[in-house]
């Protein structure tokens, strides 16, 4: 099976991570921007879909994806008119592991050429380990190609940086 990207493309950035990576992609490749979140600051004005989770301050991957369900008919709608999809989501967050698989299974249903970049979640992470790794298998087993950034690797080949740099 070989992968191609193919225009026009869109790139989906998920909660805070995935959409910082998304807007700098999005410079860099030239493409139409697609930002999802529950957290309103993560979002930009234009091409952004805010996840409602109500009253919940803060809310849980479960919740979230619950309430992502809800904006299905939205998301569609704003990939209907791309072939290749480009997902960054942060599996260290919850956003990532609730939306993720979501975005996944809508773009394998619809057809698309889905480009999957999942961050992993450090190793002291513990309680996030599990639920981002039914989310990658998920997101995986969607896509065309997936690529893994596991943080624990960034730092272990470059010591110099700081966890919040990584």
């Amino acid at each position: 099976m070989t992968f191609q990207l193919t225009e026009p493309m869109l790139i989906i950035g998920l909660g805070g991570v995935g959409a910082k990576l998304a807007e700098k992609a999005k410079e860099s490749l030239n493409s139409d921007c697609l930002l999802i979140s529950h957290d309103q600051k993560d979002l930009t004005p234009e091409n952004s879909i805010k996840i409602s989770t109500k009253s919940i301050v803060n809310p849980s991957a479960h919740l979230i994806r619950g309430s992502a369900l809800e904006t299905l008919d939205e998301i569609k709608k704003n990939i209907s008119n791309y072939s290749t999809i480009i997902l960054m989501s942060n599996l260290a967050g919850k956003a990532g592991i609730g939306i993720g698989p979501i975005i996944s299974k809508i773009c394998k249903e619809e057809e698309k050429n889905l480009l999957s970049f999942a961050i992993m979640p450090f190793k002291f992470e513990k309680e996030r380990i599990f639920q981002s790794g039914i989310a990658l298998k998920r997101i995986r087993e969607d896509s065309h190609c997936t690529i893994v950034l596991d943080n624990d690797a960034l730092l272990d080949s470059n010591p110099e940086l700081t966890l919040k740099q990584c």
